[in-house]
């Protein structure tokens, strides 16, 4: 079964997201600042790492052994697309819940909040009311997940132009995570407008899946450096205002 996986070159995704939740967890136990968002962010990160792995375990299982022991699983059931359509959603509302909690703005905050629960509503009901759900990726969900975190992203960016914090957006995290969100959204969400062509064009489902790899792991790899610049520059400033009392 791990052969598959290793020859369809599933892994490089996995070791990205693997590295990221580890930073993450690093970066809460070294860092002084770190809040509530913060560890939604790390949360997330760990969870999707874990449920990745076993939505595909779970794929790979019925692909080689043909749901052998679990023959009661209805057909339906029995592809991982209404898995990561559930992870559309997850992803789409922890993303914005991470930048919804850096805004002031009650404005923003409002806006934002709206718009989630439009977000959730409507893609729950396209799920019900559609096909999609257990036969392909969400395109419905997907390009609204990505519209939605671009809203996100534009007010924090925003509010960061009009206060202090732009004097030190180095240390900003939401910077970081923000600049891998945006850029793996304008390289995947118009693979999904035509993802219909999967099916019936070999080159363009390698281009997809090329794509999709360096998507994942430039945005992981953003957030885990992210993650260690703030710990390891943290770290260098503490170890100078030690040094001044000749510690």
């Amino acid at each position: 079964m791990w052969e598959i996986f290793v020859d369809n070159r599933m892994y490089p995704t996995y070791i990205v997201e693997f590295f990221a939740a580890a930073a993450g967890l690093f970066y809460l136990i070294k860092s002084k600042s770190s809040g509530k968002a913060d560890r939604l962010l790390v949360l997330y990160l760990n969870f999707i790492f874990v449920f990745d792995l076993l939505a595909i375990t779970y794929g790979l299982y019925g692909y080689v052994y043909n749901w052998r022991y679990l023959e009661f699983i209805n057909e339906s059931w029995r592809n991982i697309y209404w898995i990561y359509n559930i992870l559309i959603l997850i992803s789409g509302t922890a993303y914005t819940a991470y930048f919804y909690l850096q805004l002031q703005s009650k404005i923003f905050r409002r806006l934002i909040f709206s718009l989630t629960l439009i977000y959730l509503i409507s893609s729950i009901t396209s799920f019900f009311i559609g096909e999609d759900f257990f036969t392909t990726t969400s395109s419905f969900a997907y390009i609204f997940c990505s519209f939605l975190i671009f809203f996100s992203v534009i007010f924090y960016y925003f509010e960061l132009l009009r206060s202090d914090r732009l004097l030190n957006f180095s240390k900003e995290l939401p910077l970081y995570i923000s600049i891998g969100l945006l850029l793996y959204q304008l390289g995947i969400t118009p693979l999904f407008i035509f993802q219909k062509y999967i099916s019936v064009s070999q080159e363009f489902q390698t281009l997809y899946s090329w794509v999709l790899d360096i998507g994942n792991v430039f945005m992981y790899s953003v957030f885990t450096y992210g993650f260690l610049k703030i710990v390891f520059t943290s770290t260098k400033k503490d170890e100078i205002n030690w040094s001044k009392y000749g510690l």
